[in-house]
């Protein structure tokens, strides 16, 4: 679901201190998607052809779903910190 919140994520929160929690969460959450991307990458030259497909129409394609996701929502919750007066973090 690339509109899917995480578990307790408030986007209507007033709250600065949530903002930020939020950007971290999710700053975190593509920082680690963008470093398993990078290593499925990195191997797939060394799979058995079978393997390199599954990996680049399966995994590739949910990881970079993911990041999309993770970065609209960290664009959204670095916005809600602006909007709530605080600055952008990360």
């Amino acid at each position: 679901d690339p509109d899917r919140l995480l578990e307790g994520e408030d986007p209507r929160t007033g709250y600065l201190d949530d903002a930020t929690h939020w950007v971290t969460v999710y700053g975190d959450l593509l920082s680690v998607k963008r470093e398993l991307l990078g290593v499925s990458e990195q191997r797939l030259p060394d799979l058995p052809p079978e393997a390199r497909h599954e990996i680049a129409t399966t995994d590739l394609v949910l990881l970079d779903s993911e990041m999309k996701r993770f970065s609209r929502r960290l664009a959204f919750w670095r916005q809600r910190c602006v909007d709530l007066g605080g600055s952008v973090q990360r």
